[in-house]
């Protein structure tokens, strides 16, 4: 009887044994099958994010190519109605440029004047676009002003088509893309200047310092763990799975930085900047390819205020937005008692696939934003005052008050008063502490 059981208990231990084994083959094949489907899946969403990026930089390679070609236009034009037809095309291309720009994944400091101008250009032919239908003519000086910028679009155009090149060489790809590719870019913008213009958007002095950051600079390790935060404001990933790795450290207009590439798993990957004073988002540009839109504008404009509170902004009013490739980019100002602050402004960009956001960019807010009661008087005109002002052939449609960046640095209290003058879109600005007109802004 011992010798049965004995001889049972052998035969049942050999059975484990083999269930075992068999056990832990199919674990290492399964692993494996499982490690080789997530490779390939890995490498197809790489290659189409790879696909996405060539396209955006041939849409931006073309966009400046005709930016180039209406400026030229614009000077060969004798007449009113030519001019402003070729700078209004010159005004539109120069934005989808730029939109296409903001959707590389280049580091958004590197590229920064290249924005700018791209965004100075769109906004002064539009200006002198408008003011040609009204039978204004250039002067000498805008010529000049003119040919200068033509010379940087065709710096601009020359640069981009030989780095477009380049890539469809696959002689790099935008993941391992080299900084000295990316400073050829750059290169011919290095001495460019910061062009004052008018428009609710100007370009905050590039010496003040930024309002909204006080106190004393936090650790690495502090912005690392609010980046963190930031991060699973787009994404929901657990701390301890975020793949995070220091990227450098960054000054730009008296705000430093520190930057980092954040991912999850495969998931979603990111760059983001966070401010050493604050540990407030600066910036944030995340890879991922955008699908087909099944939210509308309206719907993706939400969404960016969604995100907006989850960081901390929780009083923006959406003012402008554009379309572009499943994705809308919305300009957010800062509102309170019913006042815009248009110097307080953030820039979110929204894919339109399910709602989340792509790009973020913070500087003016963080360079103009405070609060105090010091800041807004007390209007020394009323809103009736304000619009018996105006000219009897303005039609008014919509009235606010916001404050507004002057042309020296500083900002101002001001009725905004929208409507047409002889079928065209204006906005007319009266200050509202010395009860003058300001300013007035021809729409488009």
């Amino acid at each position: 009887m011992n010798k049965s059981y004995n001889m049972n208990r052998s035969n049942n231990v050999n059975v484990g044994k083999i269930v075992g084994s068999v056990l832990v083959c199919f674990m290492l094949v399964s692993l494996a099958v499982y490690g080789i489907y997530f490779n390939i899946k890995a490498n197809n969403n790489q290659l189409v994010l790879q696909n996405q990026y060539r396209r955006t930089m041939t849409d931006m390679t073309d966009y400046v190519s005709q930016a180039e070609e209406y400026l030229l236009k614009a000077m060969a034009a004798g007449t009113p109605g030519m001019v402003s037809g070729m700078l209004e095309n010159a005004a539109r291309c120069s934005a989808q440029a730029e939109s296409c720009l903001a959707s590389l994944p280049i580091d958004q400091h590197t590229t920064e004047k290249i924005s700018n101008y791209l965004v100075q250009l769109g906004d002064i032919a539009s200006c002198w676009s408008h003011r040609a239908v009204d039978g204004g003519n250039l002067t000498e000086k805008e010529y000049e002003t003119l040919s200068a910028l033509y010379g940087y679009a065709q710096d601009l155009n020359g640069i981009i088509n030989s780095l477009e090149e380049d890539l469809s060489q696959s002689s790099y790809t935008w993941n391992k893309i080299d900084n000295s590719i990316i400073n050829r870019i750059s290169e011919p913008f290095t001495d460019y200047p910061q062009l004052s213009y008018a428009g609710k958007y100007s370009v905050p002095d590039a010496k003040a310092e930024p309002k909204w950051l006080s106190g004393r600079e936090q650790s690495k390790e502090q912005c690392r763990s609010k980046a963190i935060k930031y991060y699973n404001s787009i994404c929901t990933c657990p701390a301890e799975e975020v793949g995070i790795e220091d990227c450098g450290e960054n000054t730009i207009q008296n705000i430093n930085t520190y930057c980092y590439k954040m991912s999850c798993g495969e998931g979603i990957q990111a760059e983001i900047d966070v401010t050493k004073k604050g540990c407030k988002l600066y910036s944030m540009l995340v890879s991922r390819r955008i699908g087909e839109a099944n939210l509308s504008a309206e719907q993706g404009i939400e969404a960016g205020k969604s995100f907006l509170k989850s960081i901390g902004l929780n009083n923006m009013k959406e003012t402008t937005h554009t379309l572009d490739d499943n994705a809308v980019t919305v300009t957010y100002v800062y509102e309170k008692d019913g006042i815009l602050y248009y110097p307080d402004a953030v820039k979110v960009k929204i894919a339109l696939d399910n709602g989340m956001p792509v790009a973020y960019e913070g500087r003016a807010y963080i360079l103009s934003h405070w609060e105090s009661k010091d800041r807004l008087s007390n209007p020394s005109i009323s809103k009736e005052d304000a619009k018996s002002m105006l000219s009897a052939h303005f039609k008014v449609s919509d009235t606010k008050e916001v404050v507004v960046p002057d042309n020296h640095g500083g900002e101002y209290h001001a009725y905004e008063f929208s409507g047409t003058v002889s079928g065209h879109p204006v906005c007319v600005y009266v200050n509202a502490d010395s009860g003058t007109e300001s300013d007035i802004t021809l729409i488009y």
